[in-house]
């Protein structure tokens, strides 16, 4: 083989190889793009979630005040409750008993209904002096 045919392979070697190695530097500095984007995509996602994560615990601590001031209504409406039962059965005692005489709810004294001409008549406590029922 001639000489100026060895220099020639030699140079279409070297040129292959210098074809190859941009080739190889274009796809790493492709690759490299590319992983920044994912890297820029997952920093925003991240940044997303956070903010959802954020959202959802500001969420369950003003449904979490809402519960404690519903238990506390639903507490104070029980109490209310027990009263107006126990004023019930004490009136439906007394209406049961033809005599209209019962119970004080206050200090458990006798209560009577008292006629009045001019007013309405009402239950009151011999014993306290309390207003049971208004007619």
């Amino acid at each position: 083989m001639p000489i100026r045919s060895v220099l020639a392979c030699m140079g279409d070697e070297q040129t292959d190889s210098d074809v190859e190695s941009t080739a190889e530097t274009e796809r790493t500095e492709r690759d490299a793009a590319v992983d920044d984007e994912e890297a820029a995509i997952d920093v925003e996602a991240l940044d997303a979630y956070q903010g959802r994560v954020e959202e959802m615990s500001a969420e369950i601590e003003r449904r979490e005040q809402t519960i404690g001031e519903l238990e506390s209504v639903i507490e104070a409406q029980s109490e209310r409750i027990d009263e107006l039962e126990d004023q019930f059965l004490d009136l439906s005692a007394r209406v049961a008993d033809g005599r209209n005489l019962g119970v004080c709810p206050e200090c458990n004294g006798p209560t009577e209904r008292k006629s009045r001409l001019f007013r309405s008549d009402t239950i009151e406590c011999i014993r306290c002096g309390n207003v049971v029922h208004t007619y």
